[in-house]
């Protein structure tokens, strides 16, 4: 019996499939017929396929589906009714909820954002794509890890500060400074002059009105704080993506003549009279 999980992985591997079919033969530039089923078919071994990149991919997400529903199909979705039935307990093993919301998916939307716009800008945005799903792929494990390590969401969320603190605090220090000054960096060269001004003189402004409403209020909520820094992080990638793609601003160099100093220079064919010592001319 096909799980829920494992129906829609199979449905995505055949509509997949069928793309790769439909793109091969459309893109093939011979004409239509038996060999252009059989080449896109067989991978190419009995005919051609059309386009090899498109090809490649829509197969490629074809053959990734087919696996992962084949490992939730044997999985059973992770049921909890199927592991007490594996481990042979007569009781449900106890499922413990998540006891707050996680930021990664968000995080991890952007950086795929990135990594499409970098590949028809520039292949800088496909390196801090690759990087920022890097880092939710892995922060996010982490984390749906510690949620369930105990029963006591105090004591797993001890356990992630103690095993990540270490490791995030200089790491995702360093990385956000570095893609904050990058991001910065681009949009001074996209703005025009004034819009320059405008973003060194109200960005600042709006960074010191919200860090003193926050420490004025004696308890505030953690997940405001941590919504506010996404969105101010989001919206200085977003503002660095679309710079990036738009491109510098064109500047425009003055050039100063130079004048020159002494007696001028004579031109070649200026005709050249001598005068004898001792006159005057």
């Amino acid at each position: 019996m096909l799980t829920t999980g494992s129906k829609w992985f199979f449905g995505l591997a055949a509509a997949a499939f069928a793309g790769a079919l439909v793109y091969g033969g459309a893109t093939n530039p011979s004409d239509v017929g038996m060999d252009t089923f059989t080449g896109v078919l067989t991978f190419g071994y009995k005919g051609g396929v059309g386009d090899h990149l498109g090809y490649a991919v829509l197969m490629s997400i074809a053959g990734a589906s087919l696996f992962l529903g084949a490992t939730t199909a044997a999985f059973r979705d992770a049921s909890v009714e199927a592991e007490a039935q594996l481990l042979e307990r007569e009781t449900v093993p106890e499922v413990l909820a998540p006891a707050h919301g996680s930021y990664w998916p968000v995080i991890g939307a952007f950086g795929a954002g990135c990594l499409v716009v970098g590949l028809v800008t520039t292949s800088l945005l496909v390196i801090l794509g690759f990087l920022v799903l890097g880092a939710v792929v892995f922060e996010w494990g982490i984390s749906a890890w510690a949620e369930k390590a105990t029963g006591d969401d105090a004591v797993n969320r001890s356990i992630r500060r103690r095993v990540m603190m270490p490791v995030e605090v200089p790491v995702l220090g360093a990385l956000g400074i570095a893609v904050f000054v990058l991001a910065v960096s681009r949009m001074l060269l996209a703005l025009p002059k004034l819009g320059v001004y405008l973003l060194f003189g109200l960005v600042p402004l709006a960074v010191l009105i919200v860090a003193f409403a926050l420490s004025a209020r004696p308890r505030i909520n953690r997940s405001l704080v941590a919504g506010l820094c996404i969105v101010g992080g989001v919206a200085v990638l977003a503002g660095g993506v679309v710079s990036t793609a738009v491109g510098p601003r064109e500047i425009e160099e003055h050039h100063e003549e130079e004048e020159s100093e002494g007696a001028p220079l004579l031109a070649p064919d200026a005709p050249v009279t001598a005068t004898a010592p001792g006159t005057t001319r």
